[in-house]
């Protein structure tokens, strides 16, 4: 167990890999939401967010899909943090460099949070980023470097099993 609990801001497609069982990182991205359910990690992801995952739980917004994506929110509200998005958030987004706005807004979120890394499937589209980033296995293999802590074993078995 670590020392202190890692914080992590978490991009939109990581809760979506782990809810809808999305390869290549539904497996890491489970692990990570089970680590921060008991506390290992302190996750957080932006208000404006919600939305995003709601939306895309419910397929578009079908009524037929809504309260199961309300029901998954509300799993993780338990235990993830959320950090408000502000008309400065807004503002310091769109006079970014940054090509893609919801990356920028994340971005915004994240000198909030002061993350002790941002957790995406797309480590690409944060190159600009001030803060370590890292995808869902690149989270495992950085803690595994810097702390010599691995939680393979809980999610896959013995790691020298394929």
């Amino acid at each position: 167990m670590t020392a202190m609990a890692y914080k992590l801001l978490l991009d939109t497609n990581v809760f979506i890999d782990a809810l809808v069982n999305r390869e290549p990182y539904a497996k890491s991205a489970k692990l990570i939401l089970a680590l921060g359910m008991i506390g290992e990690f302190d996750l957080w992801f932006s208000a404006s967010q919600a939305t995003d995952v709601f939306y895309i739980l419910s397929d578009g917004g079908k009524a037929s899909r809504a309260d199961w994506a309300k029901e998954q929110l509300a799993k993780l509200r338990s235990f993830v943090g959320a950090c408000a998005f502000a008309d400065d958030d807004i503002d310091g987004a769109l006079a970014s460099t940054w090509r893609d706005f919801g990356d920028a807004c994340i971005n915004q979120v994240a000198h909030k949070v002061k993350p002790d890394a941002v957790i995406t499937g797309n480590v690409k589209d944060f190159a600009l980023s001030d803060f370590p980033v890292l995808d869902c296995d690149g989270l495992f293999e950085w803690i595994r470097s810097k702390d010599n802590v691995s939680y393979c074993e809980i999610a896959w078995g013995h790691p020298d099993e394929d």
